[in-house]
Formats: C-alpha cells, sequence, structure tokens
C-alpha cells in the first residue's frame, strides 16, 4: 500500500484516505478509529437499498463487543455538473473541485445514515468506509487483504436460481469465490443467508443443463 494521508479526525472518528498501486482501487475515505479489523469486527458491503442485509448481520454475525463496519463503493468522480452541463473535472480550479468533492462526500455519507442509524437502534458500534472505484468486486477483494478482513456479509439482489440459465457470476459470487481463504464471505438474499451446499447444488444442475 502506498502513499497513506491521515487526516485529523473528528468527534465520529477518523478520515483515512489511502491510495494503492491497483488502478481499481482509487481512493477509500475511512471513518474509523482502526484501518484493521478488531476482534469480533464484521464487515458488511452495501448498495442503495441493503437494510435487508445489515440487519441479518446485526441478528446473526456481530458478536458481543464487535462492530459493523459498512462498506459502500461509489464511482470516482470524473465529471462535475454545472448549469451548462458535465465538465471534466480536469477543467475546474482547485478550489472549485475541492468544493464540489466536499459537497459529493457529504452526499454519500447522507446515503450512508440509515444504515448506521439501524446499527444505532441496535446498540451495536458502526464504521463506515466510503471506496472510489470502477470496478467494485475487484475493489472488494483487494480491500480484504488491505484491512485484513476475516468476515464479510454482501447482499444479492436475486435468488441465484436464474445463474442456471445466465453465464457468469454475481458480484456476491464472484466475491465469495475468489476472496482468500482468510476470509469468510457471507451472501444474504431476502434476509436470508445462501448456504453453500446451494450454491454447490446450482453449479452441478447449471453444469449439465446446458446439454
Amino acid at each position: 500500500m502506498e502513499g497513506e494521508n491521515v487526516k485529523a479526525g473528528d468527534e465520529e472518528g477518523q478520515s483515512r484516505n489511502f491510495t494503492t498501486s491497483s488502478p481499481e482501487i482509487v481512493e477509500i475515505v475511512e471513518e474509523s478509529k482502526s484501518t484493521y479489523e478488531g476482534p469480533g469486527d464484521f464487515y458488511v458491503a452495501v448498495g442503495k437499498n441493503d437494510l435487508h442485509v445489515v440487519k441479518w448481520a446485526l441478528d446473526h454475525a456481530v458478536r458481543p463487543g464487535g462492530r459493523l463496519i459498512i462498506v459502500r463503493v461509489f464511482s470516482p468522480i470524473t465529471y462535475v455538473s454545472t448549469p451548462v452541463g458535465k465538465l471534466s473535472r480536469s477543467r475546474l480550479s482547485k478550489e472549485q473541485l475541492q468544493f464540489y468533492i466536499r459537497e459529493e462526500n457529504n452526499k454519500r455519507k447522507h446515503m450512508m445514515e440509515k444504515y448506521i442509524q439501524l446499527c444505532n437502534d441496535a446498540k451495536v458500534p458502526v464504521d463506515t468506509m466510503i471506496v472510489e472505484s470502477n470496478a467494485s468486486t475487484k475493489a472488494i477483494l483487494e480491500l480484504i487483504v488491505i484491512a485484513n478482513i476475516t468476515n464479510l456479509v454482501m447482499g444479492m439482489k436475486q435468488s441465484p436460481l436464474p445463474r442456471l440459465s445466465r453465464k457468469g457470476l454475481r458480484k456476491g459470487e464472484y466475491v465469495k469465490k475468489h476472496a482468500p481463504e482468510s476470509c469468510e464471505v457471507t451472501l444474504v438474499y431476502d434476509g436470508k443467508k445462501m448456504e453453500k451446499h446451494f450454491f454447490e447444488c446450482v453449479c452441478f444442475s447449471g453444469k449439465f443443463s446446458s446439454n
């Protein structure tokens, strides 16, 4: 990991920026007291509407004394919306760009508030991590290594059953397949954990149903 830049923290924690040699992760902004996972900590990767995933983690995964670290991947800021249309960030002054990035970061934090509130209601310590990347699955896989993640929960938008008639893996399936052995990846669909034997059954059936 190259070029760690730690900014002064506020009452809610610290803001940390990380840049890596990989083009997949452009920037990670973490609101956390620690860069690395502590005993009993669980990471949960979320999208726009994954309250059921966070709720599952709160009900089934978090150990006493542990905390939940909520991860959200956003696309990097390459264009800026203006009254005359979208402009490349390279056409803005440094001050204009900093103002826009600050506004975007505030919007992103606002998007995370519903997840934070759910954890607060459950009286479970929570931190948030925002990742900028054009490739969310690869960014999460690299994050697993950077942050020494051993427990990760991800949601699935659809049941794995349609995979019998399609090619390729969904994001959660891809991460689960390619994650290091040191990290246990749990996939949640409709508020329920998808068991390992179910995926094996789907893969086995899919292999022979194509003939």
